[in-house]
């Protein structure tokens, strides 16, 4: 190994305080060398150890009846479908590369998760994203949004797996720097479900895929393919967003895993493949020896740091058995992709490193990373002494013209369509799909007539209000969504989005929320199986740095058992009734409502309670398999106006309601309280279905009848459901600037 010692001082270059450089020659029982030294910095990173989160989110319940692999244990959480199924979830974040280049960032961000689903043997077949993007009507804000949808769009179309549902949010609170989740879903046998371990001495590890280049090696990838990528080579940005690497791996991954050469495999991902190794082997409690020269790489000299630390796209490792080598690599020539040994697993704990016969380096595995003996801190937090007011609407006038209201709000991007969109991608194409929407996207399970469904959820608006009682709200809606179509939710992918943790302020909403999200997952026994950390999201606002609105997204997969008894939320048929399950309050708070036509941008979050969520769900379950309801549609963003239209608006029928006497008209129609659903009862359905509500003990009102399209609320007109829709569909593109 290598003469030269370093000191402190070159720890603290490398951001390791003295108290982890101590620790270092505690473990090692000597000086590190430079080289290992840069490995124990960059493996005791944030993102590589969790180092600022890793005490609360190993926390969170993620065990379960369904539940196959739980967090931090593998590269993805997965669950058991039954019929000898398994699903594969991932939620990540790939929120700076987005503002620095958001068409390939966008693109990237779907990459790096779906290594992680293939690196398990599991094939994608859907994909999700959550957006939360700058509201100001500038070129920056706007650019940021349609090259980011360009982005996912294009991936989308390159790997032949379609975005089936997401959301997004516009505030200020995201400009010039917003945050972008992709979430990704495959579907394995149970029985070939692979894990990310190194075991059994004497098998061999191989890398498979692309050539190993300088990428990355002391700065983010990203950034590196913006700078000497493109000026070295002269790449433009349609080379990089080639996926074919990815789409020949996974393809390549499915004969490998059907014909059972694997023990583990996982992917090369930012830690290079000292990270991947240091991943295996502690997942295996084992040992390697690596040989850096054997590493194919794209240039005839790289040096063993650039191999190692190398971030090159398109690379899984693999273990396996001696006498499968040439298998594996026969496998991987039929679909043109490199594959060399690269090293042998041992006993010994360490990840050796070898140039020839010389010994560069040599860590112990499970001090490296997530869930091991990395060191992790708990950093101080405080709770901001500024309370949000709750709204009390007696201190607001009362509209005199809610027609006009309604016009306000299809005017807020928030509130209004996101068809534009939705049909930037392929798998909105669809007609059925326009025709017949639901509150969650469903992909078939071919040969068992069930199908998954999936969501995504958080209202941004609610975390800047209360962050414990806005990611239950988050959990609550993506369960509520899961039901609504007809499904039972399994499991959750989080993807937990902050300013810097070193921020007091910060910290506190990120405690909170972790606090909140366990909470919901106990309540609603959904178990949380995989997710993710991005702290320091930022955004610049008059010279100085500001963190972003707390955004923890909620992805969550669920099951339709019989999928012809899935449901939607179109309004089909004049003279249907129209129900609300839940109650209505006088609550306005933290809604579009609130912030547009009141003026008011801070209130507490919105009324929930957990039991009563529970109940709504839980009634709304057993009336979808009875059959008993023709539409189902939770209230959310907008309140329950913005609920009905959008009931009305596929099939172009309108409503007729009257507003609760109790309940002011303003709360009753535009209200975001928690815990409501609207429904459409055939009339020959209708004494039964107020029966089992009755048994049921939920409470529910009557609201109205599906009209042919003229739409009225006490008596009075508000026009007519295709003019209301012409607007409601115009705002995002007058928004964006596309006439």
């Amino acid at each position: 190994m290598s003469a030269i010692m370093p000191t402190i001082e070159d720890a603290e270059k490398l951001n390791l305080s003295s108290a982890e450089f101590d620790l270092i020659k505690e473990i090692l029982g000597r000086l590190p060398n430079e080289l290992e030294l840069e490995i124990f910095s960059l493996m005791w990173s944030e993102h590589a150890s969790y180092k600022s989160s890793w005490n609360r989110v190993s926390q969170l319940p993620s065990h379960g009846g369904h539940v196959i692999t739980k967090i931090g244990k593998d590269s993805a959480g997965a669950i058991d479908l039954g019929n000898g199924l398994a699903c594969v979830l991932k939620v990540e974040s790939h929120n700076s590369p987005c503002a620095i280049q958001p068409r390939l960032g966008a693109a990237t961000g779907l990459r790096v998760v779906t290594r992680d689903l293939i690196s398990m043997g599991a094939k994608p077949v859907a994909f999700l994203n959550s957006l939360r993007m700058g509201a100001e009507k500038s070129d920056t804000s706007r650019w940021l949004f349609t090259e980011v949808i360009n982005g996912l769009s294009e991936f989308e179309k390159g790997y032949e797996v379609p975005v089936v549902a997401g959301d997004t949010f516009f505030s200020r609170g995201y400009n010039n720097s917003p945050v972008v989740n992709n979430m990704a879903v495959g579907i394995v046998p149970k029985d070939k479900l692979v894990s990310g371990a190194c075991k059994g001495i004497g098998n061999v590890i191989v890398v498979m895929g692309a050539l190993t280049g300088k990428h990355g090696v002391d700065t983010n990838v990203f950034e590196t393919v913006l700078t000497e990528e493109i000026e070295a080579k002269h790449l433009d940005i349609d080379q990089l967003m080639d996926v074919s690497v990815e789409k020949k791996l996974q393809q390549a991954i499915q004969v490998i895993v059907e014909k059972d050469v694997p023990l583990g495999i996982q992917a090369v991902g930012a830690q290079g493949i000292i990270g991947a190794v240091s991943e295996m082997v502690a997942r295996g409690e084992s040992g390697a020896v690596i040989e850096i020269e054997k590493v194919p790489v794209e240039e005839e000299v790289l040096d063993p740091r650039d191999i190692l630390f190398s971030q090159t796209w398109g690379r899984l490792l693999f273990c396996i058995e001696p006498n499968k080598l040439m298998q594996l690599q026969a496998i991987a020539k039929d679909f043109g992709l490199s594959a060399a040994k690269i090293g042998e697993v041992t006993d010994s704990g360490y990840v050796e490193c070898f140039a020839g016969d010389k010994k560069i380096a040599e860590v112990p595995a499970v001090y490296m990373g997530m869930g091991g003996k990395a060191p992790v801190q708990d950093p101080e937090f405080q709770m901001c002494s500024d309370d949000n007011p709750k709204i009390v609407l007696s201190q607001f006038d009362e509209p005199d013209h809610y027609p006009k209201v309604v016009k306000t709000l299809i005017d807020n991007i928030n509130v209004a369509s996101k068809d534009w969109l939705s049909g930037k991608f392929v798998s909105n194409a669809e007609e059925d799909k326009v025709k017949f929407p639901s509150d969650a996207a469903f992909v078939d399970l071919d040969g068992t007539g069930q199908s998954l469904v999936l969501t995504m959820d958080c209202n941004t608006g609610y975390m800047k209000s209360d962050p414990y009682v806005g990611v239950q709200i988050a959990v609550a809606e993506a369960s509520r969504n899961i039901v609504c179509a007809g499904g039972k939710p399994l499991a959750i992918s989080d993807c937990l989005n902050f300013g810097s943790p070193q921020d007091k302020f910060v910290y506190d909403t990120f405690v909170k929320s972790v606090d909140g999200l366990s909470k919901a997952s106990q309540e609603f026994g959904i178990p949380i199986v995989s997710g993710n950390v991005s702290f320091y999201n930022q955004r610049s606002e008059e010279g100085s740095l500001k963190p972003i609105i707390p955004t923890p997204i909620i992805g969550m997969v669920g099951l339709v058992v019989d999928k012809k008894k899935h449901s939607t939320l179109s309004f089909r048929h004049k003279g249907d009734m129209i129900y609300l399950i839940g109650r209505s309050r006088n609550d306005v708070n933290s809604s579009e409502y609130a912030y547009s036509v009141l003026g008011v941008k801070r209130s507490v979050a919105p009324y929930f309670d957990v039991e009563e969520e529970k109940e709504v769900q839980q009634v709304v379950s057993k009336l979808i398999e009875k059959g008993l309801l023709r539409s189902v549609h939770d209230v959310s963003t907008g309140g329950l106006f913005f609920t009905l239209l959008e009931c009305a608006i596929p099939m172009e029928f309108g409503f007729d309601i009257t507003s609760d006497a109790e309940i002011r008209k303003d709360a009753f129609l535009f209200g975001e309280s928690q815990s409501r659903i609207v429904v459409s009862v055939a009339p020959e359905f209708e004494d039964d279905f107020v029966d089992l509500m009755i048994e049921e003990q939920v409470p529910f009102s009557a609201l109205g009848h599906v009209t042919r399209g003229e739409i009225r609320v006490d008596d009075e007109p508000y026009g007519f459901v295709a003019d209301l829709k012409e607007r409601y569909n115009q705002t995002l593109i007058n928004w964006i600037g596309n006439k």
